[in-house]
């Protein structure tokens, strides 16, 4: 246990940090992954499927978890985050690509839970928005919602972060 502990950790742990709030939860979820991996064992068929299996309990336990804190995890904020970035350059996809993947999930991280999970669910895992609805209690047009509100806040966040990186810089 100890040697597949460590061999999957990081993976693990990357696919935690998408769903949770900081590096303390996706932490947290992972160990409560092993746990859940640990007792199931005998349900990985073959070796090759040991990383969608594993994927699939970490991804159930952050709804497990979700839903654990759902009463606080609903109460989004709807206030709209102030930018001076008008749209045209909201839809340049060329600043993203300078982005890395660890500062790209540390935006993700600061979005409210509910739209953050949505956002994993639907990008990163390809759960259908019928899908997303059933897990999370929710309605079909919420999930979409929820999509659209998280791609919205994460587009600006990101514009804005670059923005002033390329100020500092210089470039």
């Amino acid at each position: 246990m100890q040697a597949f502990y460590e061999r999957f950790h990081s993976y693990a742990l990357s696919v935690a940090l998408a769903y949770a709030s900081d590096r303390e939860d996706a932490l947290e979820l992972v160990n409560d992954s092993f746990l859940k991996a640990f007792g199931n064992m005998n349900a990985m068929k073959n070796e090759e499927s040991v990383l969608p299996w594993l994927r699939k309990i970490v991804v159930n336990t952050a709804i497990d978890y979700y839903r654990k804190r759902r009463k606080q995890a609903f109460n989004v904020s709807t206030d709209v985050v102030e930018t001076t970035l008008e749209e045209p350059y909201l839809n340049d996809n060329a600043i993203f690509a300078q982005l890395s993947a660890e500062h790209i999930i540390t935006v993700l991280q600061q979005l409210p839970l509910p739209y953050r999970l949505v956002f994993s669910l639907y990008v990163l895992d390809g759960f259908a928005h019928r899908e997303i609805a059933e897990q999370l209690g929710i309605t079909e047009s919420t999930s979409r919602s929820h999509l659209t509100e998280a791609n919205r806040r994460l587009r600006r966040a990101l514009a804005s972060q670059t923005t002033i990186n390329h100020e500092r810089t210089g470039r």
